[in-house]
């Protein structure tokens, strides 16, 4: 018995060393996966912070002050308000063209407006 006992011993060792090498092996492969998803994060992460940070510029018909107002994303105060909309969404085009930024239009009743369907009056 103290032989067959010795090799039980021997076996549960060797296969507490191979799950060990083999747990190290999974440790060393996550961390270089980690490693390569960090720098691709990283840009994502950037790039996210970049477009959350510009905000989005909107027109809004202001019904109290029968005005049109441009807000932008996150901003407390109003940026510029106008008598017309036609007013609004060429200063809006400007801001946008100037910071890069989107902006979106709404119609007088409060409901979204399409930028496709926008067509400015030429001069």
């Amino acid at each position: 018995m103290c032989f067959r006992r010795k090799k039980r011993i021997e076996q549960k060792e060797e296969a507490i060393k191979t799950k060990e090498e083999k747990n190290e092996k999974d440790i060393d492969m996550k961390e270089e996966r980690s490693v390569k998803n960090d720098g691709d994060s990283k840009e994502e992460a950037t790039n996210q912070e970049k477009h959350a940070k510009k905000g989005v510029y909107r027109v809004v018909y202001d019904k109290e002050d029968n005005l049109w107002k441009i807000k932008k994303d996150g901003a407390k105060r109003v940026i510029d308000s106008k008598k017309t909309k036609e007013e609004a969404l060429k200063r809006v085009q400007e801001l946008s063209q100037s910071q890069d930024v989107k902006f979106v239009v709404y119609k007088k009743d409060g409901k979204f407006q399409k930028k496709a369907n926008l067509k400015l009056k030429n001069d």
